[in-house]
């Protein structure tokens, strides 16, 4: 445990990253297997199924990627406002995640597509901004090709140039791109049998996470 709070910084710490990544892919997952093929914060990905809902005259296709692109955008804003004006911002930047994901898991399945993938892309974006940093370096709790990438490039300067820093940031990446991997995989193992429900259960992990930071917050200023 020292050594995943090993930081000076609590939210920087490895166990944060590691929780807020799998919570990414287990909520990115929910939304593309419940929630017509949409993912609440890969907007890279919205942006091509946006170009083929546009070459098929999908219309909801289209209002479904539009509506998490804007609400991705929004939440962003949102965040970096409550930075500005709120001592423990982070805190409060997970409260929209847990409203929002206990509302959609309460509704059926028919729900409409584009109020909760863009409801969860709205939440996903506060925790983004949130959390972005695992011992000062940056990283992305929602989506993962960067991630991926950045753990090669270490991995590969660690073979070439013997740097023990080297090595160390290329496991950080790696246990975030493995974090993702496994939110991803659990949302999908769990959905056959909770469906809506399964959000429930990234909702609880970071309802737990958000209290647990705010122990550590008041335990730092101390």
């Amino acid at each position: 445990m020292n050594k995943l709070l090993n930081t000076h910084h609590v939210e920087e710490a490895r166990l944060f990253a590691i929780i807020m990544t799998f919570c990414g892919g287990f909520l990115d997952a929910f939304t593309y297997v419940q929630c017509g093929h949409t993912l609440a914060a890969a907007q890279t990905g919205n942006i091509v199924f946006l170009a083929a809902a546009l070459v098929n005259h999908n219309v909801i296709g289209i209002i479904d990627r539009c509506g998490a692109i804007a609400l991705y955008i929004l939440g962003i804003i949102v965040a970096i406002t409550l930075q500005a004006h709120i001592k423990y911002w982070r805190i409060f930047c997970l409260f929209p995640i847990l409203i929002i994901g206990g509302f959609v898991g309460s509704m059926p399945e028919n729900f409409p597509t584009y109020l909760s993938v863009g409801l969860v892309s709205f939440g996903l974006a506060l925790l983004n901004t949130a959390f972005s940093k695992i011992e000062g370096l940056g990283y992305s709790s929602v989506f993962t090709t960067g991630n991926i990438k950045k753990s090669v490039v270490f991995g590969t300067e660690y073979i070439y140039h013997h740097r023990q820093q080297d090595l160390e940031i290329a496991i950080n990446y790696f246990i975030i791109v493995l974090a993702f991997t496994l939110g991803a995989i659990s949302s999908a193992i769990i959905q056959p049998f909770f469906r809506m429900k399964t959000i429930w259960v990234a909702v609880a992990i970071i309802f737990l996470t958000d209290i647990f930071y705010y122990y550590q917050k008041v335990h730092e200023s101390n």
